[in-house]
């Protein structure tokens, strides 16, 4: 019995020594994890820090995250959660039916559960109307709405029982849709286009894994978007021309995004998958027109695929009304640090694109900013702005803010103006 023992004890020596011998020496090449992690890096050793425990509460992640075969490890875990409980391990991830993956803010928008109010929705409606208007008349830029679809409304088969009893009448994307149509705004709804196309299209428009559109589905709303500006704008546009679709049983990178996320040790099976090969052909002498995206991650298939660069004079596009690109690969840079009224006077189009209707908030704040930009009236905001510059004490908190977001002071009083007048219009709306 002694030689069992021992080589039991020996065993596990060697078990809990493997994961140290894997971080020093790496024999075994291991794959690195996919999303978002705070980093972890060890601490620095001070008697103080120690004697308080803070050197310890700081070195445990430090060593957690840098154990042996500790990503191994992790996506075991994930594996065993997710195929047995449906668990993800993914911050705002829902496994839905079938495996299907969900974002809960697509399955909120879907229900109507984050519907923000009509009063709200009204006065953004209103203030594109205006900026629609003002922008054809006064500088000759078509103002274009596009919806790009929800995951929510194209697969609410797929939703887990439990949300579903949540579901509401309205939604934001449903009402904003018929109120843009009332109103007379530029607007392509792919959202509902493509649930349309979901039962006779040969190809995957959504991906079973992923957030976005799929590259087809992608591709084909690129398509149907320059031939709709070439009618709008009354001129020719270069034409995506489809060479051939390649059919994989696997989903690609762009398709299996929130796969990835997950960190399993398996990628979830998911149905054929189709990727367009395609070229341009442009057989005017004229030259391309420019556009302005403000756009979420949805534009990033176009802009990689080389859709953008084939299809217009320029890329140009602000990310969330935020980040300026291509700048923002040079150099940080906002919007607020760039001139409104030149940027827009050299477009042709402006295009604003946005998944679930921007969750409330088409344009992502743009539509707030232009309108009190361009329309010469007063307005609540501007009343705001004038409280805030008359208050001293709050003239210097704004003051203080402006040199820590390195902005100008006037664009950070006026964001902050913004916010209050959108709270009160949600508060209404919600009240009514």
């Amino acid at each position: 019995m002694t030689w069992i023992k021992s080589t039991v004890f020996i065993l596990i020596l060697a078990m809990l020594a493997i994961p140290t011998v894997q971080k020093v020496l790496k024999i075994i090449p291991t794959i690195g994890l996919e999303g978002y992690f705070v980093p972890s890096f060890r601490p620095e050793f001070t008697l103080v820090s120690f004697s308080t425990g803070a050197f310890q509460q700081q070195m445990t992640p430090h060593i957690e995250r840098t154990t042996g075969f500790h990503n191994d490890f992790t996506r075991l875990f994930n594996q065993v959660d997710f195929t047995f409980f449906s668990i993800p391990h993914a911050a705002r991830i829902i496994v839905g039916k079938n495996n299907y993956l969900q974002a809960d803010s697509h399955i909120e928008a879907y229900l109507g559960t984050d519907f923000i109010g009509k009063k709200y929705i009204d006065d953004k409606v209103s203030r594109l109307k205006y900026l629609q208007d003002y922008f054809l008349e006064k500088k000759g830029v078509t103002l274009l709405v596009i919806l790009a679809p929800g995951k929510g409304f194209y697969f609410p088969e797929h939703i887990p029982d439990r949300y579903l009893k949540l579901k509401k009448n309205i939604t934001n994307n449903g009402y904003y849709v018929s109120q843009m149509k009332k109103a007379g705004i530029n607007l392509i709804d792919f959202n509902q286009w493509l649930v349309n196309l979901k039962d006779t299209s040969r190809n995957i428009l959504y991906p079973k894994t992923g957030i976005h559109w799929s590259c087809y589905g992608a591709w084909l709303c690129a398509d149907s978007l320059t031939r709709y500006l070439e009618a709008r704008l009354d001129r020719a546009l270069p034409h995506l021309v489809l060479d051939s679709v390649v059919h994989e049983p696997v989903a690609r990178r762009k398709d299996n995004d929130m796969d990835r996320v997950l960190n399993l040790m398996w990628t979830i099976p998911v149905p054929e998958m189709s990727y367009p090969v395609f070229h341009h052909e442009y057989r005017s002498s004229l030259p391309k027109p420019s556009a302005l995206f403000i756009s979420d991650s949805f534009y990033w298939y176009w802009h990689d695929n080389g859709i953008i660069k084939n299809t217009f004079s320029q890329e140009e596009m602000w990310y969330y009304d935020k980040e300026v690109y291509p700048l923002q690969l040079i150099r940080p840079t906002n919007t607020a640090q760039i001139g409104l009224d030149q940027a827009i006077g050299r477009q042709d189009v402006v295009i604003l694109m946005q998944t679930n209707a921007g969750y409330g908030n088409i344009g992502y704040g743009f539509v707030d900013r232009a309108y009190e930009f361009y329309y010469p009236g007063k307005t609540p905001v501007k009343q705001i702005m004038k409280t805030f510059r008359s208050n001293a004490g709050m003239l210097d908190i704004l003051k203080k803010k402006a040199i820590e977001q390195n902005l100008p002071l006037d664009a950070v009083v006026l964001t902050d103006a913004i916010y209050l007048y959108n709270n009160e219009l949600k508060r209404i709306s919600k009240n009514n």
